[in-house]
């Protein structure tokens, strides 16, 4: 049996749709880890900016450091969910298409169904009419 060419590029669309759903989960995941470094480095500065101290001016450089790779990685995973979302709309999009495109057929389908069956109902009564109706001439 031949496999419809639409029906299989339906199930592909679906199937990057749980792609891109599944690679938006990760990157959301991805962000949130991002996001708990940089509240932990910026946690990690007060804590030792009220600790004070002799060493407090030493490990400032350091700490800032980590806080702006922190800030930089946390930023780069919102742009990263944000790709992945924008591929999330776009593989919907396409998917809603095809499925579009697969009821505008099958529409088209049962409309030439019913002008078939009309067509047949249309010979059928011409061949019963009768033929010669009413008086002489």
């Amino acid at each position: 049996m031949r496999r419809d060419p639409l029906a299989v590029l339906a199930r592909l669309r679906s199937a990057e749709v749980m792609l891109a759903r599944r690679d938006l989960a990760g990157e959301a995941a991805m962000g949130d880890a991002a996001e708990a470094c940089e509240a932990e480095a910026e946690r990690a500065l007060r804590e030792e900016a009220q600790r004070g101290g002799p060493d407090y001016a030493a490990w400032l450089p350091r700490g800032l450091g980590q806080r702006d790779a922190a800030a930089r990685e946390s930023y780069q995973a919102a742009r990263r969910a944000a790709e992945a979302a924008a591929v999330l709309a776009a593989a919907r999009a396409a998917e809603r298409a095809v499925e579009h495109l697969a009821s505008a057929r099958a529409a088209d389908a049962r409309r030439e169904a019913l002008r078939e069956e009309q067509r047949r109902l249309d010979e059928a009564g011409s061949r019963r009419a009768p033929r010669g109706v009413g008086g002489s001439a």
